[in-house]
C-alpha cells in the first residue's frame, strides 16, 4: 500500500485497520494474557484445600476421601474461571464483526456518500454493501474475504443473540465451532450450557486472529475495489 493515501476513503480505511490492530493487541497482550497459568492455580486450590480440610491429618481418616474432595475443589475452580476465560473470547471475537459495524456505517454515511445519509437499521456492514453495489458496481460477496467474513458476521450473531437463524446456518457452515475441543461431543447432558456467553460457541485465540486477518483483506480488497473511481488511469 502507498504511504500516502490516494483518496479520502482509503485514509479511513487505513484507520480502520489501525483501530482493528489495537484492538487485536489489547486483546492478545491484555486479556488473553491474564489467564495463563490457569492449570497452575486451580492445582494450588487443589492443594490449599487439601491442607485445609478438617480430615487431612486425622490418622483416623481415610485421606484419599480428603484427597478427592481436595481434587475436586481444583476442577471446580478450574471449570468457572474457564467458563469466564470463554466467554470473554467469545465476545472479543464476536467484537472485531461488531468494530467492522461501525466502521462500515461511517464509511457508509459519511465518506462515500454525497450528500451525508442516515444509519441504516439493518447495520452499517449491509448498508456499506449496498452503497457500494448501488453506486460503484462493487460487490462484496465477490472478494476472496467474503466467505470467512461471513462466518464471522454468523458467529457475532450467534453470540449476541443465541439460538436462532444465524446460529442454525453457522452450525451448517462450520460445526467445528460448537464442539468442545478435545471431545467429539458438542454438548454435556446434565450439565449447564457452556461456555458463559456464546450459545455452545468454542472459539480460541486462533479463531480470534484469523476473522481479525480477514478483516483486514476486507479493507485491503475494498481499497483496490474503489481506487478506479477515485483514482482513475
Amino acid at each position: 500500500m502507498n504511504p500516502q493515501p490516494r483518496f479520502q476513503a482509503e485514509f479511513f480505511i487505513r484507520q480502520s485497520i489501525e483501530e482493528l490492530q489495537n484492538y487485536a493487541n489489547v486483546f492478545h497482550e491484555r486479556i488473553a494474557k491474564a489467564f495463563d497459568g490457569l492449570e497452575a492455580e486451580a492445582k494450588r486450590v487443589e492443594q490449599d484445600a487439601y491442607a485445609n480440610h478438617p480430615d487431612a491429618l486425622n490418622p483416623d481418616c481415610d485421606p484419599s476421601v480428603s484427597a478427592e474432595w481436595a481434587y475436586f475443589r481444583g476442577v471446580d475452580y478450574y471449570l468457572a474461571v474457564d467458563a469466564v476465560r470463554q466467554g470473554i473470547v467469545n465476545l472479543m471475537v464476536a467484537g472485531i464483526f461488531h468494530l467492522v459495524e461501525q466502521q462500515a456505517q461511517y464509511l457508509a454515511t459519511q465518506v462515500l456518500s454525497n450528500p451525508v445519509v442516515k444509519p441504516h437499521p439493518d447495520g452499517g456492514f449491509k448498508q456499506l454493501c449496498g452503497l457500494l453495489k448501488s453506486s460503484f458496481g462493487v460487490d462484496v460477496t465477490s472478494f476472496k474475504s467474503w466467505s470467512l467474513l461471513n462466518e464471522l458476521r454468523l458467529v457475532a450473531n450467534t453470540i449476541k443473540h443465541g439460538g436462532g437463524k444465524s446460529a442454525e446456518e453457522l452450525r451448517q457452515l462450520n460445526p467445528d465451532l460448537f464442539k468442545f475441543p478435545g471431545d467429539p461431543s458438542p454438548s454435556f447432558a446434565g450439565l449447564p450450557l457452556r461456555p458463559l456467553v456464546g450459545e455452545g460457541l468454542w472459539l480460541t485465540t486462533d479463531h480470534f486472529s484469523t476473522y481479525k486477518t480477514c478483516v483486514e483483506q476486507l479493507w485491503d480488497e475494498l481499497t483496490l475495489a474503489l481506487l478506479p473511481h477515485f483514482c482513475p488511469p
